[in-house]
């Protein structure tokens, strides 16, 4: 049977279900609890370089190179077979952790209209509850990859309307004069700080706190790259990319920044989460809650199908190039990667057990899979500017020296804030899967798998690994 192959909607509307998932709901919580309007408009300006810089890497590596295999292809060029692994395994690990943070805050919707199952999204009720809706999903997807991207064109379409009720409610109220109150202090626990004024340092402090919590949702901007082998063609999925960015960052920063002209950032933080729902529940009442609520749990599992098939499609990636052995890539009749799927699904079931014992479960999630997926998006930007380094006849060739160039020092300042402690839990999977990278390569007749340079990596991968182990263990990260 001839694979149907994707038009630019279906790409955008992908983008778009990555990007507005359950961050979107949340976004203007999270700034507030550490950064005043000025400092959130400076993180979100630094990140949205950022992503652009990102964007059109990808849209001209997917024209001058149209040949390619998704978007781990990029990193085998920089640094061998091992950094396409290295890639391709840091956007599966982002793909399952995140997909901890769908079902958290998924349950914490659905107890506003079940109080039993908690405001935590991590009770016992919740996780069996969630465990259902991942083994749906999961034989959903086994089902077919494109019928899973249709349903979630027709979701992202649906999960726009609350939020353009949310805009359209919350801007008629909006007060210029709230918005602009201590405009570079406002910010919850900072009240001493007050009239103040402008202050580099604490600034430059509020956007790199917010960082984090921003990057969570621009993840799924390389989705029409990384599906652009199914894209009817590479242009579309260049266009989708460009187009999928610029219609989902508006949409984001309008709705993080709607609150600051509505409460200061100690009430809005007083109010809870989801911030939507509690904001609605002030203007339009009870209703408010339960509305936004229904919002969420659709726009949340149309994230959670893409999150569960896009890192699917990474490890079917790395099987085919024989980073892992046939059994990961052998495909259903439907054309999925069947052991991929499972395992994906098998590792979100045990960590959601886990997440009972965390005490912010969502937050864990989103910071988790936040840092593991920049590994690929660095690799993306860099080999951006290594192609224009050897290409010196190209007539674009400066524009890409600086958009790779200036986006692989924004990603890997990304790294360094995005918290210690996440750099080293995540050390443990890349361990593991170095693991089934050498069995891979052996099967495959290789008999010097690393390099000298490699053996030091992997070395010093697996030391961190065992140390990031025994500290978390021992509760020290």
């Amino acid at each position: 049977m001839e694979e149907k192959k994707l038009g630019l909607f279906p790409l955008v509307a992908a983008i778009l279900a990555g990007m507005i998932g359950s961050g979107v709901y949340d976004i203007g919580y999270q700034l507030a609890s550490v950064a005043s309007p000025g400092g959130a408009i400076l993180a979100w300006i630094i990140c949205f370089v950022g992503m652009l810089f990102l964007v059109l890497s990808l849209q001209n590596l997917l024209e001058k190179e149209p040949e390619g295999d998704g978007i781990y292809i990029y990193a085998r060029k920089v640094a061998g077979p091992i950094g396409e692994f290295m890639s391709a395994w840091g956007y599966w690990v982002s793909g399952w952790i995140g997909n901890i943070a769908f079902a958290t805050i998924m349950m914490i919707a659905l107890g506003t209209f079940f109080p039993a199952l908690g405001d935590t999204g991590a009770s016992w009720p919740a996780i069996a509850i969630a465990s259902i809706v991942l083994w749906g999903i999961f034989f959903f997807i086994r089902q077919g990859v494109e019928s899973a991207m249709v349903i979630n064109s027709i979701i992202t379409i649906l999960k726009i309307v609350p939020l353009a009720v949310f805009v359209i409610v919350t801007v008629t109220s909006f007060d210029f004069s709230v918005f602009t109150q201590d405009f570079w202090t406002n910010f919850a626990g900072n009240a001493a700080a007050a009239g103040e004024g402008f202050s580099l340092e604490s600034v430059f402090s509020q956007a790199t706190n917010s960082m984090l919590s921003i990057i969570w949702l621009f993840m799924g901007i390389e989705y029409a790259a990384l599906m652009s082998s199914r894209a009817k063609s590479k242009s579309i999925a260049s266009k989708a990319s460009i187009l999928g960015l610029l219609v989902g960052t508006l949409l984001l920063f309008v709705m993080s920044m709607l609150p600051y002209g509505l409460y200061s950032a100690d009430e809005l933080v007083a109010l809870g989460e989801p911030c939507v729902g509690k904001v609605l529940v002030d203007f339009i009442g009870p209703v408010g809650a339960g509305f936004v609520g229904g919002a969420m749990i659709l726009s949340i599992f149309g994230s959670w199908i893409n999150y569960t098939y896009g890192p699917t499609e990474s490890l079917q990636t790395l099987s085919e190039h024989g980073l892992l052995t046939e059994r990961w890539g052998r495909k259903n009749a439907h054309g999925v990667a069947s052991f991929s799927l499972l395992i994906t699904t098998v590792l979100c079931q045990l960590l959601l057990i886990t997440m009972h014992f965390t005490e912010d479960a969502y937050n864990f999630g989103f910071s988790l899979s936040g840092s593991a997926i920049l590994v690929t998006w660095t690799f993306i930007v860099l080999y951006n500017f290594v192609r224009a380094v050897k290409n010196p006849h190209e007539k674009d060739r400066t524009k890409n020296l600086v958009i790779g160039g200036i986006g692989t020092l924004y990603m890997l300042y990304a790294m360094m804030v995005s918290g210690f402690a996440y750099i080293l839990l995540l050390s443990i999977p890349f361990a593991i899967g170095l693991g089934f990278y050498f069995n891979a390569r052996k099967k495959a007749g290789d008999e010097h798998v690393f390099s000298a340079k490699e053996k030091i990596v992997v070395a010093a991968v697996i030391l961190v690994a065992i140390g990031s182990a025994i500290a978390y263990a021992a509760g020290l990260v």
